[in-house]
């Protein structure tokens, strides 16, 4: 399957999407454990430093830039990796993590609270 990209040029971030096409789940994999450890650092940081949400700015700027990262990396993915099913199914998957656990963090914080 040809992968049809934007930009017409080659350039860098065409030969990066053509080396993640070759060996997809190497780089699924690859970028997901980096991705998701600076995530969940930022976001262990954020509730670690306020866990009663004194100063929501900070706390919602660090979980915001944790969700981003996570995001961003899945956005990737899900648009320009096209070649393996499985890879696609573990974006699903691990894109699906932050979304309950985050869910679990804000209920477990609001309980402890009351």
């Amino acid at each position: 399957m040809l992968l049809e990209v934007e930009f017409d040029e080659p350039g860098l971030f065409n030969r990066f999407v053509q080396r993640v096409n070759r060996a997809p789940i190497v780089w699924t994999i690859g970028l997901m454990i980096p991705v998701y450890m600076f995530a969940f650092s930022l976001a262990f940081i954020a509730l670690a430093s306020d866990p009663y949400f004194e100063s929501p700015v900070i706390t919602f700027l660090l979980l915001l830039a944790a969700a981003s990262a996570a995001m961003s990396y899945h956005w990737f993915f899900s648009r320009y990796q096209r070649v393996s099913p499985f890879g696609q199914f573990l974006q699903f998957s691990f894109g699906l993590l932050p979304v309950v656990g985050g869910f679990c963090i804000l209920v477990i914080s609001r309980m402890a609270v009351l």
